[in-house]
This record gives C-alpha cells, structure tokens and sequence, in this order.
C-alpha cells in the first residue's frame, strides 16, 4: 500500500511541475523604471510598505506568482485577475497616467481598502499578510488624500 501513495505523490509532483510555466513580468514592453509609484514623488516608508504587500502584487509588473500559479485551473484565473487589475491600476506605470486620473485612484484606492473589496477576500486567504490593521488602513487613507490633494492643487 505505502509504495502505491509513494507513486501517486510523485505522480501528482510531476503534473505539477509539468504544468508550471513562465508568466509574464515583467510586461515584454515593460515599463520605465522611473514610472513607477514611489520614484519621482515620496511615498512614505509605512505605506510603501503596505502597498507591497497588499496591493503590487496584482497591481504592478512585480507581480510574485506563487507555486498553484503553475496549476491549470488556477493559472487561469489568477493570470485574468492580475490582468484586470493591473488594468485598474497599474502601479509601474503610475506616471503615465495624468494627474487628475491619479487623484481618482487615490481616492479610490483609500475608499476600497476601507471597504474591504481590496485586496480581495479570496487574495487574503491564501496571503494572510495582505490584510490591513486600522493603523494601515489610516495611515494609507490619509497619504492617499494629501497625495491626491498635491496632484490637484499642481495642475491648477
């Protein structure tokens, strides 16, 4: 009996790694280093950090594809929800976008962190350190107003 789950393990290990490949980050086109959020303007250290760990992953060309990436079905729909949000939002290229078109992400970014849409339910399950304390939480909310602020108050 023991060889038997011995070889269905193994068997199971070589499906997975056989259904493992590359995925795509960066973009082939890839963006300007100097695009990305926290180059040209300061973001400071405590939100920087959150947004690494909720947000870029999804968000950005930095994307850390984790092992059940390679799995066919997941693969799928991990890959479509990286592509939609990095349409949303894309982080790396945060100053291609125009001022008053930040501002809105800003502002939006804040109203669904508060809300608890983002990062999605189903992400914090399988990344429980993608969930943010209130402190986080107003801490990111009070630099996504004062940057956004700045944004508009520079275009006028």
């Amino acid at each position: 009996m023991r060889p038997r789950i011995v070889m269905l393990a193994a068997l199971v290990m070589v499906a997975i790694a056989s259904a493992a490949r590359s995925r795509p980050n960066p973009r082939a086109a890839g963006p300007d280093a100097g695009d990305s959020l926290g180059v040209r303007i300061h973001v400071p250290t405590p939100v920087m950090s959150t947004l690494r760990r909720a947000c870029v992953d999804c968000h950005s060309d930095e994307t850390s594809w984790p092992w059940y990436a390679g799995l066919p079905i997941a693969s799928h729909l991990i890959e479509r929800d990286v592509t939609e949000a990095r349409e949303q939002l894309d982080l790396s290229r945060w100053t291609q976008y125009n001022p008053f078109d930040r501002a809105d992400m800003l502002d939006k970014m804040c109203q669904l962190a508060s809300s608890g849409k983002m990062p999605p339910r189903r992400y914090r399950l399988m990344h429980p350190t993608a969930r943010l304390s209130a402190t986080e939480l107003t801490t990111l909310c009070d630099w996504t107003q004062v940057e956004a602020t700045r944004l508009v108050q520079e275009e006028k």
